[in-house]
């Protein structure tokens, strides 16, 4: 009989746990660089998620090793009811959505929640569709598709939290990769996305092309 490991529950430092955890971000640091570096973003796939080697963020992220199947983040809200990592993460890399939320001024006749969201700059957006493909192919690892992206923003709370327009310009981009693969996405945000052109869907742009 194969005798199972016995791995330390969250909250408890191991030198699996702590392997294991350095080999997924150093896993998805190289996926996304790939990517950046294919659309031009070298400096940004270079940086990317650097503060993942920092003390608040790699400690935590070893404390709570999901063995490589979803974030450790996970594991520290479900433990403590919030994740100190996340926290620090989402406050210094502009690629996530979260790090651009702002308060309203009072009187704008603005609705009772006080947080606003803000629309992000093309080249983080580029840089968050990389990011997500990346993780789905970390933590999906033989399981992934071109379509995980997808499925996983249009379940998600994005469509809540981020900007209208950085939703929309996303899930268009994840469409691309859905229904025409990767290297066709690829061209698309380097020749077309990253260079200022408009956005529109193909349903849009199949019917202002009949209309002219």
């Amino acid at each position: 009989m194969t005798k199972t490991r016995q791995e330390a529950p969250d909250g408890v430092f191991s030198l699996h746990k702590a392997a294991g955890h350095l080999k997924t971000i150093n896993a998805h640091k190289w996926e996304v660089m790939k990517g950046c570096f294919k659309i031009g973003l070298y400096r940004q796939g270079l940086m990317h998620d650097l503060s993942k080697y920092s003390p608040t963020e790699f400690i935590e992220g070893c404390l709570y090793y999901q063995e490589g199947r979803r974030s450790p983040n996970n594991g520290e809200r479900e433990s403590k009811g919030y994740s100190e990592a996340w926290m620090h993460h989402k406050g210094r890399n502009r690629h996530h959505y979260e790090y651009w939320n702002d308060y309203r001024l009072p009187g704008g006749g603005e609705d009772l929640f006080p947080v606003t969201t803000v629309r992000m700059p093309r080249k983080y957006v580029a840089e968050m569709l990389m990011d997500r493909i990346a993780a789905s192919k970390t933590y999906q690892k033989e399981n992934y598709t071109q379509h995980g992206p997808l499925q996983y923003l249009q379940n998600g709370r994005g469509r809540k939290l981020m900007d209208p327009e950085t939703y929309r310009e996303l899930e268009i981009m994840l469409k691309i990769l859905d229904e025409r693969g990767e290297k066709e996405l690829i061209r698309f945000v380097k020749d077309y996305y990253l260079k200022g052109f408009p956005m529109e869907s193909r349903k849009k742009k199949k019917e202002r092309e009949e209309q002219c």
